[in-house]
């Protein structure tokens, strides 16, 4: 009784004979089937020896079955838009490349054969790793229950960033605008968008996401304390807790105050026009009082970009407010941490790491660099007209050299 590796018929099989009986399975063709049917044959000649081999057929783990599974079994911990995205990747690109296949029989080259696939595609490297990030889930999960050995994808993070670095033709930075361009399109939607200013002024002025602006309420807003309490958000028209699932406090500069209490005028003013009673709840709502809808604010974003794209201002995607708001606070000298506190992140790692090209990098007082006692200031060297003229300048005519060089008299000449 014992298991052998073969080459027969153009690839390498594990043939195992138990209680009279022969097995085979076909590996493959390549030196790492090699290796792997070496692998597999020495576990089963281990199982043989402790008496604990037996030759009951497994049940098969079908990738595309376990895939739904997890969705299914996970989907109660998802936020919407991250169930929503997910069950797009698996219906999309996950089943129809990987079906029925068996989830133990995965390997980290079946992998790289979907990024290969994806990439000739044209799907985006971060498309890509998200979609594995789904395996690597599922493969973690059945890892953990058992039904799996090694979970192969890892370290499909690690090779997800040498396939974008490999893909990239710049490096990738978070666009912002500047301040003067901030402030003309603030200008522009006051005057062709006026529905549309006051949240725009609440995106530059604090950082928040569109779903923390759909969803902010009165409540929230401290205009004693000039702060803004971020606890909810509005996506795909469900109410939800903020992106990293907690609330924060977020500072409220002097030009949101004077925006925001104008702001509540005027809804002051429509609630006892049209009947509606009470100020609507919700600060940036429709004219009907209801909860503003991501759609419009989207199509009113769009009116006034391709406006402000005439005007010179570069046509930025509406995130870019956020990614403005951290740059400018960075390079005024505000610490990671409280950058981080303010826009939410969970951890200032990722705040350093996408903000980390507006930090100062230079300083004008380079005086701990300076050795060697410099006694003069640094002079720029001649150029090579002066230094050719020098060179031929005649020599009987030339100084010595000293504070008072001698007068060539009658008798040097002579």
């Amino acid at each position: 009784m014992a298991a052998k590796v073969k080459f027969d018929r153009g690839a390498w099989w594990v043939f195992t004979h138990y209680q009279g009986k022969r097995k085979k399975k076909r590996i493959g063709p390549t030196k790492a089937n090699k290796r792997e049917a070496e692998q597999i044959a020495r576990k089963i000649n281990a199982a043989l020896a402790l008496g604990t081999f037996s030759t009951e057929q497994r049940r098969t783990l079908p990738c595309d079955a376990e895939i739904r599974r997890w969705h299914t079994a996970y989907a109660p911990t998802m936020k919407l838009s991250y169930r929503l995205s997910t069950e797009s990747l698996i219906r999309i690109h996950l089943v129809p490349f990987f079906g029925s296949k068996d989830l133990r029989e995965l390997r980290e080259v079946d992998l790289l054969a979907f990024v290969r696939r994806k990439l000739e595609d044209g799907l985006a490297p971060r498309t890509i790793r998200n979609a594995l990030a789904i395996v690597r889930r599922v493969l973690h999960l059945a890892q953990r229950e058992g039904l799996v050995d090694r979970n192969p994808a890892a370290r499909i993070g690690e090779l997800m960033r040498r396939v974008g670095r490999q893909a990239a033709t710049e490096t990738e930075e978070a666009q912002f605008w500047r301040r003067e361009e901030a402030n003309r399109l603030i200008e522009l939607a006051r005057i062709h968008e006026p529905g549309f200013a006051p949240i725009l002024v609440f995106f530059f002025s604090t950082g928040a996401r569109r779903g923390e602006a759909l969803g902010l309420r009165w409540e929230d807003v401290d205009f004693e304390g000039r702060s803004i309490r971020i606890r909810r958000s509005i996506t795909r028209g469900k109410v939800t807790t903020p992106k990293s699932g907690r609330g924060r406090t977020v500072a409220m500069p002097h030009s949101l105050a004077e925006t925001l209490f104008d702001l509540l005028a005027v809804r002051r003013r429509d609630a006892m026009g049209r009947g509606w009673g009470d100020v609507p709840k919700y600060v940036f709502c429709s004219e009907a009082g209801a909860p503003l809808d991501s759609s419009n604010l989207s199509r009113a974003w769009n009116r006034l970009r391709r406006r402000a794209q005439t005007k010179g201002i570069r046509p930025l995607k509406l995130h870019s407010t956020r990614h403005t708001w951290a740059t400018l606070a960075l390079a005024s000298g505000k610490s990671i941490r409280w950058v981080a506190d303010q826009l939410g992140h969970a951890d200032p790692a990722m705040t350093l790491r996408v903000y980390a090209h507006v930090l100062h990098e230079e300083e004008a007082d380079l005086s701990f660099a300076e050795f060697g006692d410099p006694k003069r200031p640094y002079t720029a060297p001649r150029d090579e007209a002066e230094s050719e003229e020098v060179a031929n300048y005649p020599k009987t005519l030339a100084p010595p050299g000293g504070l008072e060089p001698p007068a060539y008299g009658l008798g040097n000449c002579c």
